[in-house]
């Protein structure tokens, strides 16, 4: 209700040249001190009520310079009134001016001292606390300038550089972790990202780098939690929506994947990842017709985008519509002339339709893109086999073998018996 109502008066002030003393007290009695602080322009009559309501405002905001201007001006129209109060301000000045000077002459544990005192003078002191913390921070040591940091914040939660000063240290630790999962040393990088997150909460990169480390290490599970934490903070996170649908789908749970690639697509309607992964779980799931009306969609957004080609002509594969197939084909490798992938699945289809020198060719052109693309030499082997190039399929299928997804097959090929019955008609 608070916010409707500062929205609605910040919104008004725009029709209207000034805001009066009133407007901007009622701002400041309902919690609402930033709104407040930005009206104080606004306001024509400056008087000593004025002045001393700014006063409050800028205090309250823990800017104390601003705030010491305009009780002092406060203080020439009431000197009686205010004499105390800006007695007490400038002491507070004062006192958090000598822990800078100690602090910036290089004294650090001597500022630390000072300000654990100053703590004592002015108890439950926003500032105070910040600026321990700030020395804390200066000696690296982070665990104490964080609970100064966050009792700050908590005394005072207008003030962004609390927050600000949490953010940073929390980034530090970030920094060390993102050098330690560059070089895969994922236990030293977890580590540094817990407690980025222990003294930031709310650190969403942290919550996204964890959830990465347990989808390298295959936890899909814990993945999928930590990510799903991260996102109701930054619900409009299109990748890290992807990034769920991924871990969902490593562990087959296709309706989850599914809801959370809608939702990407609803926050990037473009997003043509998030479209095919969406794709080829319809195709998991048997529903050819919904994964040709999404590939079909998504390549009105792509036509470039050369995977959904590659898996509309599986499609037509597995329905042996081979000449569909090699148009879909056609038309990926427009979009990418050095897929090799393509170039494999071609060379298959070509040697399925006994075309063995067309299957040559683009087995051949796929191992030039990707050398010892294990398809590639087994469709090659295929062909130079039916072509009676014996020892160049020999040479094919030998290679192939070492891919252990290949191991048998191109070992079978191989065995005396049988490659001579394949090539029985070479005689």
């Amino acid at each position: 209700m608070k916010n409707i109502f500062s929205l609605l008066f910040i919104l008004n002030s725009f029709l209207i040249s000034s805001v009066s003393f009133d407007d901007v007290e009622m701002l400041f009695i309902s919690d609402s001190i930033i709104e407040a602080q930005s009206m104080l322009d606004l306001v024509e009559e400056k008087d000593e009520k004025f002045h001393y309501l700014s006063y409050q405002i800028y205090y309250k905001l823990d800017d104390l310079n601003n705030a010491n201007k305009s009780l002092q001006l406060a203080l020439k129209d009431n000197p009686d009134k205010y004499a105390e109060e800006g007695a007490l301000l400038g002491e507070l000045i004062n006192d958090l001016k000598n822990v800078s000077k100690t602090l910036s002459s290089g004294f650090v544990l001597e500022a630390i001292e000072e300000a654990e005192l100053l703590l004592k003078k002015y108890k439950d002191n926003s500032i105070v606390h910040y600026r321990l913390g700030y020395a804390y921070k200066e000696n690296k040591d982070y665990d104490n300038a964080i609970v100064n940091f966050n009792k700050a914040k908590e005394l005072n939660p207008y003030n962004s550089l609390y927050q600000d000063e949490i953010t940073y240290i929390a980034n530090l630790e970030i920094l060390k972790g993102k050098e330690a999962y560059d070089v895969k040393d994922y236990q030293t990088a977890l580590e540094h990202f817990n407690i980025a997150l222990s003294y930031d909460p709310t650190n969403t990169s942290a919550m996204f780098r964890i959830g990465n480390i347990y989808y390298s290490i295959k936890d899909y599970v814990k993945a999928a939690e930590v990510l799903e934490q991260g996102v109701e903070l930054q619900p409009k996170n299109y990748k890290v929506l992807y990034m769920i649908s991924k871990c969902y789908i490593a562990i087959d749970d296709s309706d989850k994947a599914l809801s959370f690639l809608d939702k990407a697509i609803d926050i990037k309607p473009d997003y043509t990842k998030a479209f095919f992964e969406k794709a080829k779980l319809y195709k998991s799931k048997g529903d050819i017709d919904t994964t040709v009306s999404i590939l079909n969609e998504l390549i009105d957004l792509d036509s470039g985008y050369y995977r959904a080609y590659e898996l509309l002509m599986d499609l037509e594969i597995g329905a042996s519509n081979l000449d569909n197939a090699i148009s879909y084909a056609n038309k990926a490798l427009k979009a990418s002339p050095d897929a090799y992938t393509i170039l494999a699945r071609l060379a298959s289809v070509y040697n399925e339709k006994l075309d063995f020198n067309k299957a040559k060719d683009n087995a051949k052109l796929s191992l030039k893109n990707k050398r010892n693309y294990a398809p590639a030499l087994f469709e090659l082997g295929i062909a130079e086999m039916n072509l009676c190039n014996k020892l160049a399929a020999k040479d094919a299928f030998t290679k192939c073998k070492r891919d252990r997804n290949y191991r048998k097959t191109a070992t079978n090929y191989l065995k005396t018996e049988n490659f001579d019955y394949y090539t029985k008609h070479c005689e």
